[in-house]
């Protein structure tokens, strides 16, 4: 495809963010006073940096939206510069994936947020970073970042891609855009079969995409050491913890239900809620507490010392802690790492669920809702091995917590089929590399 001038699908949309952006200008000029990093970086003025001399290694821009597309990459930056030797800046969209990225990537020179799609503010920020390859972590078609960066004769490739069913209607609605921008990647990695078959309906020639696997499955090993969140928690190892991660709206009241009827039969059971968004942790907690619950925050217990827990009464429940809210960024694989039983969330509230390759590392029982469409391969072959068990409401999770606790041999055996499932797996940024290299992208 030629690039002297866009189609006519981009033309038209980089005609009206540009608009957008020029009429929006009392925001951004705010912003640029009150969040300069942030802001900066927006409009484009990302870290100046100097051209690679001949015989240097590559210059790769990384773009990972939040923290599960920087916790994707992490494996990755890690081999490219270690076998590579590759220099690489890495863009957020998020405050929470900046700060994560910041917090655990040691090998990165530069972060920054994402500029808007704007094309010369897009063209500003290339113009500074002077990178020579762009890699988009799973799902970022910006069509103006693509376009722009084409035109400079840079390669861009999607690593640890995938479109869910709901994304791909989505982008087929606008096909007179992304159509054309897809058709400008030199590389597509996907996660799986199903990713690649989307892919190609959304247009990307069937040579230029690759089954790479996910790399969100290329984690550290269950350590052995200090239960950290036990031991804030106030709980001993008998206790016998479940931990849903990144739930959604709904989800919480669904997960109470059953939990504080198997708590019934079992007094040991305990719960870790981790909302998708820290925004909803205060209405998680009052959903727990009217519950009758014993609550508390991850954030308030590394504060200080414990305050006595309450109910939604506003009575002290006089007992322990029941349920820990984790308020905080990038402690959901810990408390999985120290739980019993793990819970996905986005699966009983129809967001096709979350990540699923995390407690399966940790070795832990897993429940989830039926609706799984992002994470569909993993979960149907966790279900395989008995390793995953369907729920579809707080009757289906009672029974499931009562099962589980009250025998330790089958969480145990469960656990143990996920740990093998995760553990037999190819390791997905390793293959990620070598395609990288043999397309001559890197």
């Amino acid at each position: 495809m030629s690039l002297a001038r866009s189609p006519t699908g981009l033309f038209l949309y980089r005609a009206v963010v540009t608009i957008a952006f020029l009429a929006v200008s009392p925001v951004w000029l705010v912003g640029l006073l009150t969040r300069p990093e942030l802001w900066k970086s927006r409009i484009g003025l990302v870290p100046r940096l100097a051209a690679r001399t001949a015989g240097q290694p590559a210059r790769v821009w990384i773009h990972a939206s939040s923290v599960g597309e920087v916790r994707a990459a992490t494996r990755l930056i890690e081999e490219m510069r270690q076998k590579r030797g590759v220099e690489i800046v890495l863009s957020t969209m998020t405050s929470a994936g900046h700060s994560v990225a910041r917090a655990s990537l040691r090998e990165v020179g530069h972060f920054f947020f994402l500029p808007l799609d704007v094309p010369f503010v897009v063209a500003r920020a290339l113009r500074r970073i002077k990178a020579e390859v762009l890699l988009l972590v799973e799902t970022e078609l910006w069509p103006s970042l693509v376009f722009e960066a084409k035109k400079r004769d840079m390669k861009v490739a999607i690593v640890n891609g995938k479109v869910s069913p709901r994304g791909l209607k989505g982008y087929r609605r606008f096909r007179f855009l992304f159509e054309p921008v897809v058709r400008m990647l030199d590389a597509v990695l996907v996660q799986s079969r199903r990713h690649m078959v989307n892919y190609e309906n959304l247009g990307v020639p069937s040579e230029r995409i690759a089954i790479t696997g996910s790399t969100k499955q290329d984690l550290q090993p269950r350590p052995d050491g200090e239960l950290a969140l036990r031991r804030k928690a106030g709980w001993s190892s008998s206790e016998i913890v479940l931990a849903a991660g990144s739930t959604r709206p709904g989800e919480e009241r669904i997960l109470c239900e059953g939990f504080v009827r198997a708590k019934a039969s079992c007094d040991r059971l305990r719960l870790i809620l981790a909302p998708r968004h820290l925004r909803r942790a205060s209405h998680v907690a009052r959903v727990a507490a009217s519950f009758g619950l014993a609550i508390a925050t991850l954030s308030g217990l590394r504060a200080g010392p414990s305050k006595p827990t309450k109910n939604s009464t506003g009575a002290e429940t006089g007992g322990g802690i029941d349920v820990l809210i984790l308020d905080t960024i990038g402690d959901l694989v810990t408390a999985y790492r120290e739980s019993d039983i793990a819970f996905i969330g986005g699966t009983l509230s129809g967001h096709g669920g979350h990540n699923v390759l995390e407690p399966a590392a940790a070795g832990l029982p897993i429940l989830a809702g039926p609706s799984t469409d992002n994470i569909e391969d993993d979960c149907n072959a966790l279900c395989e091995v008995n390793a995953l068990v369907t729920v579809r409401d707080s009757s289906d999770i009672e029974r499931a917590l009562k099962d589980l606790t009250e025998s330790s041999e089958e969480r145990g055996l469960r656990g143990g089929q996920a740990a093998a499932f995760f553990s037999s797996r190819p390791v997905a940024s390793l293959l990620t590399l070598e395609y990288l290299e043999r397309a001559g992208i890197l």
